[in-house]
């Protein structure tokens, strides 16, 4: 489902490492390699991470938003992931993706997911794009388990990050449930986070052995001709 989807590395991971509790995670990638810092205040929330290709995904086991008998519930994390290109390679593209479960019983009854996604360049904050994730499977109410989704992306084929080979990609998530009255229930849960580069190929022609041999020999034969002219 991931395939194909969903810094210089030293400023970043430099700036993790001052914290003296972190500890920087390395997964790598087919083109592109992952780091994470899982010390990071909202990374427990979304478990464990695992590579797959040029994906990363999660499947959290806590993240949750829940309301019974009138009342409000929210839940809340962030993450942010760094994305290196492995040599050879540059970035055109990143998808993120999010699924769980929810259900709402009653008029009054609702939930809601957010997903706030941003992408800067590693080595300049100023290089910098944000996105909200769009959803798809919210709204039914009926007191059954329901399925939503929600994804997001950003197009890193622009000439803007044409020579950007290492970025921060960061996802904050919000799970609401409210309810109204008594006898009301709304639940929603996060099962699955995801993300992952799509990557094209950066083509350095070299020159040939061939064709140093004829710039020598084109040279050599220059010299010689000059020779025998001062001669």
């Amino acid at each position: 489902m991931f395939k194909n989807l969903l810094k210089p590395i030293g400023i970043s991971l430099l700036a993790l490492s001052a914290n003296a509790h972190a500890a920087i995670i390395y997964l790598p990638g087919t083109t592109v390699d992952f780091y994470y810092d899982d010390a990071q205040p909202g990374m427990a929330a979304f478990g464990t991470l695992t590579a797959v290709g040029d994906s990363i995904f999660t499947t959290p086991s806590g993240f949750r938003a829940a309301s019974d008998d009138g009342g409000f519930d929210s839940f809340a994390a962030e993450g942010t992931i760094t994305v290196v290109a492995k040599t050879g390679y540059q970035f055109s593209g990143a998808t993120v993706v999010q699924q769980g479960d929810y259900t709402v019983t009653g008029a009054g009854a609702s939930v809601s997911a957010v997903g706030d996604l941003t992408v800067t360049d590693s080595n300049n904050a100023a290089t910098t794009d944000m996105a909200t994730m769009v959803n798809s499977g919210l709204g039914i109410n009926d007191g059954n388990l329901q399925s939503w989704s929600s994804i997001g992306d950003f197009d890193l084929s622009t000439p803007l990050w044409g020579n950007v080979n290492s970025i921060e990609l960061s996802l904050l998530s919000t799970l609401t449930a409210s309810t109204s009255v008594l006898g009301e229930s709304s639940f929603i849960e996060n099962k699955l986070v995801g993300g992952g580069l799509v990557t094209i190929e950066t083509t350095v022609i070299p020159v040939p052995a061939a064709m140093w041999l004829f710039v020598s020999g084109l040279l050599g034969l220059i010299g010689f001709t000059r020779r025998n002219k001062n001669g």
